[in-house]
């Protein structure tokens, strides 16, 4: 397919500020159902690809952001890390070779993954990420230990009366 450059590449183009409002509707409507008939043509390795990007721009977001989030977010990334490649949790279980009841209690929040099982997640991940581009190892482990820190700012007020009893100390006066 060869693109034509010049003034002949304007006639596709629409100003939208040129539209009445009822033919920005029938754009928009043309548009959409352009999309929806793209994605609906998609084959399923193309929709496992953009669901794990997508995964992949989520986990980024969550540790760029600022915002403490109460619940585990590891658990959550894992869960729809698996349930995008497998039709069977067990089955991931099996190729990371744990036990589905280990991998149920990742999943549910009941134990805390082993750094073997972070590491073997590691090696399945760049293993699965291959032939659609860059993931950055360190994910898996950040999202981890950013649900730790987390927690360790949530549980504040629990811990920081009954600790200040353990501070001893003068005030210091840095100011003179």
């Amino acid at each position: 397919m060869t693109k034509k450059s010049g003034a002949s590449d304007f006639k596709y183009l629409i100003d939208s500020r040129n539209l009445s409002e009822k033919e920005k509707r029938n754009v928009s409507d043309a548009l959409t159902n352009a999309r929806e008939k793209r994605f609906l043509e998609r084959g399923e390795n193309e929709k496992k690809a953009a669901r794990l990007l997508q995964l992949k721009y989520q986990m980024e977001a969550y540790l760029t952001s600022s915002e403490v989030v109460p619940e585990p977010q590891f658990p959550k990334y894992l869960g729809i890390y698996i349930d995008i490649l497998y039709r069977k949790r067990k089955n991931f279980a099996a190729d990371l070779s744990v036990t589905p009841v280990l991998l149920s209690h990742v999943l549910n929040g009941h134990r805390e993954p082993q750094e073997s099982f972070l590491q073997r997640l590691i090696v399945h991940t760049s293993s699965s990420y291959k032939s659609i581009g860059d993931f950055d190892l360190e994910l898996w482990p950040k999202v981890y230990y950013q649900d730790k820190i987390h927690k360790f700012f949530i549980s504040k007020p629990k811990w920081e009366k009954t600790e200040k009893k353990f501070v001893t100390g003068k005030e210091l006066d840095l100011a003179g």
